[in-house]
Formats: C-alpha cells, sequence, structure tokens
C-alpha cells in the first residue's frame, strides 16, 4: 500500500500513538535516571545506619569489658561505676540502634516503592510498545510494518 492509499483516520491514530508513546518513554527515561540517584542517596543511608549501630554495639561491649575488669579487681566502687556506665550507655546506645532499625526500615520501604515503580514502568512500556505495533499495523498492513521495524 502507498503512502497515500492509508486510511487517514489510522494514520492519525497511528502518530498520535507514536508521540504518546514517546513522550512517556522520556518520563519514564527521567524517572529512571531519578530512580537510580535515589538508590544512590538510600544505600548511603543504609551504610549510616549499619555504622550508627554497629558503633552503639561496640560502645556497649567496651562498657562490659569495664564491668568484667572491674569485677575481676573486686573494687566496690569501681564495680558500681562501671555497671552505671553500663547501664547508662546501655540504654543510650539501644535508642541508636532503634534509629537506626528505623532508618534501615524506611530504606527498605523506599527501595521496594523504587521496584515496584520500576515493575510498572516496564509493563507500561511493553503495553505501549504493543499499543504502537497495533496502530503500526492499521495503516502499512502486517507485512510494511514488518518491513519498517528492521
Amino acid at each position: 500500500m502507498s503512502e497515500t492509499e492509508h486510511d487517514p483516520a489510522a494514520a492519525r491514530d497511528y502518530e498520535r500513538t507514536l508521540r504518546a508513546v514517546a513522550d512517556r518513554q522520556a518520563v519514564d527515561e527521567a524517572e529512571s535516571i531519578l530512580a537510580l540517584a535515589w538508590i544512590a542517596e538510600l544505600e548511603d543511608m543504609r551504610r549510616t545506619a549499619l555504622r550508627l549501630a554497629a558503633a552503639a554495639r561496640l560502645a556497649v561491649n567496651a562498657a562490659r569489658v569495664e564491668l568484667r575488669d572491674a569485677q575481676t579487681l573486686g573494687r566496690p566502687t569501681g564495680l558500681a561505676q562501671a555497671h552505671a556506665r553500663l547501664t547508662t550507655i546501655a540504654a543510650e546506645q539501644q535508642a541508636k540502634i532503634d534509629r537506626a532499625r528505623a532508618l534501615l526500615a524506611s530504606v527498605d520501604c523506599e527501595l521496594e516503592a523504587i521496584c515496584h515503580a520500576g515493575i510498572e514502568r516496564s509493563q507500561r512500556c511493553q503495553e505501549d510498545l504493543r499499543r504502537l505495533r497495533t496502530a503500526r499495523t492499521a495503516v502499512f498492513g502486517a507485512r510494511d510494518a514488518e518491513d519498517r521495524s528492521e
């Protein structure tokens, strides 16, 4: 079928579909770029949370060592101070660990949302390509559409 023999309504639909698909692909590409940047930020947040939790555990472990040393020395005053210090440090560090866990949970939720958005973009792309192929076939016919896609 020559260019002049194409159904004008089908040709307009094809052009409209082509523009819509191109526009959506541009938006999807921008979203993908933003998602990658956000993933990098989330990874930094994850590392920060893990460092915070590790530092908190180290502080508690150091206080426990201090308490064991005080127990070994057997001085009641030193033992009471080491025990009080362990209790204080353990409470403070538990709060830090809780914040780190909350941050990690938040990061995981964001990563899940990014994954779902990526899956949705992929599904939209597949649907857009199907719509475009259908519109192109309506204008150019099955044989011409295959030749043009090569």
